[in-house]
């Protein structure tokens, strides 16, 4: 059955009411046109420390799945391997990754889940592209994509990041504070993180 003019002027008008409602939401992110002079960046925390890498080195960000199976025979910041989309993904928990520390307990109690979810909620897997295949790293925030101005470079790089030291080359400053800018590809090749026990 043919549109009347009448209904077609109505559809059109709700399209533009629509589209009208999706610009003003997508207020708060990032403005697609690159400020000249800088590079991409995901903004992320681990524990209570703040890092930068660059954007092509994420494939995406996803939640934590709910099921991740653990592999027998692996070191502890292996959390296991996941499925996404038909491809098996393993999942590094970064903080143990750098801070050696046992990753925390997936299940909890009924009087902790509360607070454990909260948590949770907030926790992403960054999924890092490699050329052979893709890993995912939980981290504890994925905060957002940042533009960062190629002259905030500062060379000196906080020894207090530990064994990720190594995978930071530099530091940008980014709200008057210094943050470092981890690779996350040359650090998940490094032999030293195989996951083989």
């Amino acid at each position: 059955m043919p549109r009347s003019d009448k209904s077609r002027s109505a559809l059109h008008e709700l399209i533009h009411k629509l589209d009208a409602r999706c610009r003003a939401r997508a207020a708060g992110l990032p403005d697609e046109a690159r400020p000249p002079d800088s590079w991409a960046a995901v903004l992320f925390r681990v524990n209570k420390q703040l890092f930068l890498t660059p954007l092509e080195q994420i494939a995406e960000v996803l939640e934590l799945p709910a099921e991740v199976t653990r592999v027998p025979g692996t070191k502890h910041w292996l959390l296991g391997v996941a499925n996404n989309r038909g491809t098996l993904l393993p999942i590094y928990d970064f903080a143990a990754l750098i801070d050696g520390a046992k990753p925390k307990p997936r299940r909890q109690s009924k009087d902790s889940e509360r607070g454990r979810d909260a948590v949770r909620r907030r926790e992403r897997v960054l999924v890092v592209r490699q050329e052979e295949m893709p890993c995912g790293l939980l981290v504890s925030e994925a905060i957002g994509m940042r533009y960062i101005k190629n002259g905030d470079r500062v060379n000196e790089v906080s020894d207090a990041l530990g064994p990720a030291r190594p995978y930071v080359d530099a530091s940008y400053l980014l709200d008057a504070s210094p943050l470092p800018v981890v690779r996350l590809g040359r650090m998940m090749g490094d032999p030293l993180f195989n996951a083989a026990a």
